[in-house]
Parts: C-alpha cells; sequence; structure tokens
C-alpha cells in the first residue's frame, strides 16, 4: 500500500550541495514526512539509475512507489503529507507561486556553484525583495501565505549563505525579514519540528552527507 499510512520512512536520494535535495526535504519536515536520506554517489550509479532511468533526482520511494524529480517529488510529499497543501487554492496566489519558484529554479540555480556569481544573482533578489514586501495577498511570505515557492527560495538562500555570499540576502531588508520568517516558519503539519534545519548545514555539505527526518518513525 502506498504510504502505508505514513508508518514507515519514505526514501529519499540527493545530493547535499543540491538545492533540489534541500527542497524536497525541507517539504518533508513541513508536512510531517519521516525521511531516510540516501546519498547519490554519482549520477551513474547503477542503484540510482534503476530508480530514476533517465537520470533525473532527487529521487524518492515510498514502499514499492518510486518518483523523480523535484517537482514530483515535492508534489507528492505535499499531498502524502499532513496539514494544508502549500499550493495556494487561489489563481493569482497559485500563478505567482510558480512564477517565483521558476525564477529560482530557471535562474537563481544556474548562478549557485562552487564559484556564486553575485552580481548575475542580484537583480533576482532585487526582484525578490519587492516581491516580498508587496506580496498579492497580506502576509510574510511571497504569496503571502507560506507555499512551495518559499521553499525553492530558502534552498538557494541556505547554499547562498554556505557559499559566504549572504551579503545578497543580509543587503536587502524585505529579503531578510522574509528569510528570517522562513526560519523560523512552523511545520504546516503541526508536528514539533522547524522545517528549516532540515536543510543540509555547511558541515554536511562539505562532508558529503545527507541527514534523514525522524518525527513519526
Amino acid at each position: 500500500m502506498i504510504g502505508d499510512q505514513l508508518r514507515t520512512k519514505m526514501i529519499l536520494s540527493g545530493r547535499p550541495s543540491c538545492p533540489n535535495t534541500g527542497k524536497c526535504l525541507q517539504t518533508a519536515g513541513e508536512k510531517g514526512v519521516d525521511i531516510e536520506a540516501i546519498v547519490i554517489p554519482s549520477m551513474d550509479d547503477s542503484e540510482f539509475l534503476a530508480k530514476s532511468p533517465y537520470g533525473i533526482g532527487p529521487v524518492l520511494q515510498d514502499i514499492d512507489f518510486v518518483v523523480y524529480g523535484t517537482g514530483a517529488v515535492m508534489s507528492y510529499l505535499d499531498d502524502k503529507g499532513f496539514g494544508p497543501s502549500l499550493v495556494p487554492r487561489n489563481g493569482v496566489h497559485r500563478a505567482v507561486m510558480y512564477q517565483w519558484a521558476g525564477i529560482a529554479t530557471e535562474k537563481v540555480q544556474a548562478l549557485i556553484g562552487d564559484d556564486i556569481d553575485t552580481a548575475g544573482i542580484a537583480t533576482f533578489f532585487d526582484g525578490l525583495d519587492q516581491q516580498v514586501k508587496n506580496p498579492p495577498k497580506k502576509g510574510d511570505f511571497i504569496c503571502g501565505d507560506f507555499s512551495l515557492a518559499d521553499i525553492h527560495w530558502a534552498a538557494c538562500c541556505n547554499l547562498i549563505e554556505i557559499g559566504g555570499a549572504g551579503d545578497l540576502i543580509s543587503s536587502r531588508s524585505g529579503v531578510s525579514a522574509w528569510y528570517e520568517k522562513v526560519k523560523t516558519h512552523p511545520s504546516t503539519s503541526k508536528e514539533k519540528i522547524n522545517p528549516f534545519i532540515c536543510l543540509p548545514t555547511a558541515d554536511d555539505v562539505n562532508s558529503g552527507i545527507l541527514r534523514g527526518i525522524s518525527i513519526n518513525v
């Protein structure tokens, strides 16, 4: 039975330096899902390719069900976990969420690596600064209420801080205030966990390890 009523840990395969892996871990924390985390040793690893034949990560295994790709994994966790959906019901707010999630994924992530392109990223953080100051609904987050868009950006900000470019965040009042709210945001599932701490730390990245999530199991 898929999920087995969340009595067993789901298995997430990813990489600590990959923002997409962080997104999936934070989503699991938000929705109260227990995770066993496994590092993908290489993109041509046979066990990884057995689950993801096109070499797309991260990969989530829930009993006998396997899903791969960031959006698919986050969607599955959002649906299978506890608490309200992280996708806004309002069409305008939902469009804003997908727009800003896309900017993080398609633009910002491409500029995060061993050498962070701070000049290139700055433009997108200027836009985020204005967005969080003027969300479509009153609130502290990108869409007003916390959504998947905040998780997409939080994973990027986490690696930017680890990479020593935290000034991109702290120098912008709106982004700085938003990021502090994300860091202290209580779990959507009402479980006793701070979802932000599920993201890989600097030590995790440097050591090449992934920490799992233990809430109920």
